[in-house]
């Protein structure tokens, strides 16, 4: 499937602003807490960042929110709008050997994010906003109708997306303050808590 995907950053109190708005205005699709391991081709452990990024062609996540485990592969330049995604759902209880599997296949390297999410659906969009720390909030749209552009509902909430510029740079800093390095033993740790 074919989306288009912005994103950006919110303070504090812009996130509470736009949850309150979302919470009365929008349709909530989904509340989670989400353990994601990124093991994307081409992780450099010294710099905790992708070489060749802007070359990149997939992005390789294992998802774990509640009982729900997936595989997802997004394929396209990372900080494109608009991207492929494959999603495949696993069994309950797969994930470590899904992980077992991926580190044989060599993928083996690449970092854990931890955050919680709301979705909602607004006007034939999907909106996440994303709290990380009790410091860091972030926000997405997202359309399946490419004729749909998210930049214009963005403009509509005084949301502000990244440019490519800022992307690859808080992508950086996130992998450096707020996210953790992958190792197996670390995910089987955060699945216990």
């Amino acid at each position: 499937m074919k989306e288009i995907e912005i994103r950006g950053k919110l303070n504090k109190r812009g996130f509470n602003k736009l949850k309150f708005f979302l919470g009365k205005q929008a349709k909530l699709l989904d509340n989670y807490k989400r353990l994601s391991v990124d093991l994307s081709p081409g992780f450099d452990l010294k710099t905790r960042g992708w070489k060749k990024l802007k070359n990149s062609t997939f992005d390789l996540r294992l998802k774990k929110s509640g009982d729900s485990e997936k595989i997802s592969l997004k394929f396209g330049k990372f900080h494109l709008k608009e991207r492929e995604e494959i999603e495949v759902k696993l069994k309950e209880g797969q994930f470590l050997d899904t992980l077992k599997l991926l580190e044989t296949l060599r993928f083996n390297k690449g970092m854990i994010y931890i955050w919680e999410s709301w979705e909602y659906e607004y006007d034939g969009f999907e909106i996440k906003i994303s709290k990380y720390t009790d410091d860091y909030y972030t926000w997405e749209i997202e359309s399946e109708n490419l004729k749909k552009d998210p930049c214009k509902l963005a403009d509509i909430l005084s949301l502000k997306p990244y440019t490519k510029a800022e992307y690859r740079k808080t992508i950086d800093w996130e992998n450096h303050n707020i996210h953790k390095l992958y190792s197996f033993k670390l995910v089987k740790e955060l699945l216990r808590q």
